[in-house]
């Protein structure tokens, strides 16, 4: 058992929830950094966690009946052949790039996220909407996906942003159907990295220890309060730590 893994477990495992994001993307570089974990293995050691977060915190939001099921569907059929070919892909690429690309895109995030203070006002006073075609949908969630598989995560740091910005969802929302979306995504990219030898068990074993609570609580939190503020402050710890993640990944 290992306690620095069952901490970051508890800080990732509440994050995710909390923000839908499934957790692998931030895990990365913490494991990369406090646990120097080699790089494909810190890249495929929590996706299996991806799905005990998604599961747990998609049980909180089960009542709220917030979850779009239309738009779920046709995620998954487009995401998943997508996150099985990514996952592949990450055979050919070196760790080294992959660790920069998790750092650009954890940099997005924190960017996006500063960004979604201002377009959920926005979005908010959209009562209704027409809801996008199905060949729209497909499109941009097979993309998300191959990068979910190249990236080891379960999709929902894509998926998030990509549901309030393509398909003009509302923030929760969107958050409720990714974790839904994200738990089917993150299998089959768990079982081909754990073939390519990307995951370790004893650390993920440790991580779930923590993530098990922290996600429910996680779930519950962003249920009954505004994120306003919570969201602002982890954009910006986001991109000021993607920026020393990725700086400290190029003198390796």
């Amino acid at each position: 058992m290992n306690f620095e893994a069952i901490i970051i477990g508890c800080i990732t495992g509440f994050l995710s929830a909390f923000f839908g994001i499934g957790g692998s993307s931030v895990d990365t570089p913490i494991l990369r950094t406090f646990l120097d974990l080699p790089p494909l293995v810190a890249l495929g050691t929590p996706l299996p966690l991806t799905v005990l977060t998604a599961s747990i915190a998609s049980f909180a939001y089960k009542r709220e009946h917030l979850v779009n099921f239309r738009i779920a569907l046709y995620s998954l059929l487009a995401g998943v052949p997508g996150m099985v070919l990514g996952s592949y892909l990450t055979a050919y690429l070196s760790g080294k790039f992959l660790m920069l690309l998790t750092a650009v895109v954890l940099c997005l995030v924190g960017v996006d996220f500063i960004i979604k203070n201002i377009m959920e006002k926005t979005f908010a006073l959209e009562k209704t909407f027409s809801p996008p075609p199905v060949y729209y949908i497909v499109a941009v969630v097979a993309v998300i996906g191959i990068l979910s598989g190249i990236l080891a995560n379960g999709g929902g740091i894509f998926l998030v942003p990509a549901y309030v910005i393509f398909f003009r969802m509302k923030i929760k929302e969107a958050i409720a159907t990714s974790l839904l979306t994200v738990i089917v995504m993150a299998l089959p990219g768990s079982i081909i990295h754990y073939h390519l030898g990307h995951i370790n068990l004893t650390i993920s074993a440790s991580m779930a220890i923590g993530v098990i609570p922290m996600a429910y609580i996680g779930a519950k939190l962003d249920i009954r309060t505004s994120s306003k503020t919570v969201m602002l402050l982890y954009g910006i710890v986001m991109v000021v730590f993607s920026v020393y993640f990725f700086i400290s990944q190029l003198k390796i």
